[in-house]
């Protein structure tokens, strides 16, 4: 039976398709603009929007499991719910939701609170569901790699706080397996990397690959917040990086779990795996395993 994937060109979405697609799974991927998918093959690519419902009620036609994907906006639960209601019209039978760490109506983050709200929408609409909830994402690492090229310190606003930093492509692999199995229905799971380490962690091991010195200089939440805002990114995005800073700096994410193991049967990506194969080679450096042979 088809699957359909939203947020479909996102490090997840994309991911998770690439995945299905090996499996031979029949794969419908939802987007806004699908040129970036029309030269997959296997794969349907389905030009839609949120806000469309007549869109959304084709999208969903044939579909037995729905991959929810939202981006992190303001309008995140309510794009959730029109592709929840749609699901639920055309008798969908599985949804598979990325939703946020701690998921939770008292979260810290509007984003928390966002994410509680459609995965109490999923249970009351009555479809089997598996609730994925990353920690705080390797390729985050990416917004800095500016910095990183030119030698400046990179920020972010988590402090010094240790975080169970996660590889988008496990949570790729739980979504897929969560997609093809159903042994894990009516579940929710907190996804992380092997270990939880700080941002100073990162600057030493980026610095002992890459041979010259990096350096982390963490921000102030509300500094944070200002430049945000300064930039013309929105007073939303300013105030969801400002409490998500201080929720990570407080050690809201400092905690490890087995559950990509758990799921997948393969251990999760370490951050040096990831800065391996994806960071280093947008910094225009060799792989350290192409190095050391």
């Amino acid at each position: 039976m088809t699957v359909l994937v939203t947020g479909a060109t996102g490090n997840i979405g994309s991911e998770l398709i690439r995945l299905l697609v090996d499996n031979k799974h029949p794969v419908r991927a939802m987007a806004r603009s699908v040129d970036r998918l029309a030269a997959v093959p296997m794969l349907e690519p389905f030009a839609g929007d949120f806000a469309d419902r007549e869109r959304l009620r084709v999208a969903m036609d044939g579909v037995d499991t729905l991959v929810l994907i939202t981006p992190s906006a303001p309008q995140a639960a309510g794009q959730a719910s029109a592709c929840i209601a749609a699901a639920g019209q055309a008798g969908v039978r599985k949804i598979v939701r990325i939703s946020a760490i701690k998921a939770s109506p008292d979260g810290p983050s509007e984003n928390t609170r966002l994410h509680a709200r459609t995965e109490a929408e999923i249970r009351e609409a009555g479809m089997e569901h598996v609730f994925l909830r990353p920690n705080f994402f390797m390729q985050n690492m990416l917004l800095v790699a500016g910095a990183l090229k030119t030698g400046q310190a990179f920020s972010f606003a988590n402090g010094d706080a240790r975080m169970g930093l996660i590889d988008a492509r496990d949570v790729a692999l739980c979504a897929r397996q969560c997609v093809l199995s159903d042994a894990w229905n009516g579940e929710a799971f907190e996804l992380t990397g092997p270990e939880a380490i700080s941002f100073g962690d990162v600057a030493e091991r980026l610095t002992a690959s890459l041979g010259c010195k990096i350096r982390y200089q963490p921000v102030l939440p509300e500094a944070a917040h200002d430049y945000v805002l300064g930039s013309g990114w929105g007073a939303w995005m300013a105030e969801l990086l400002r409490d998500y800073g201080a929720a990570y700096g407080s050690g809201w994410g400092d905690f490890v779990t087995g559950h990509v193991h758990d799921i997948t049967g393969q251990p999760a990506r370490s951050f040096e795996v990831f800065a391996d194969e994806v960071l280093l080679p947008v910094l225009g450096h060799d792989p350290v395993s192409s190095r050391t042979g």
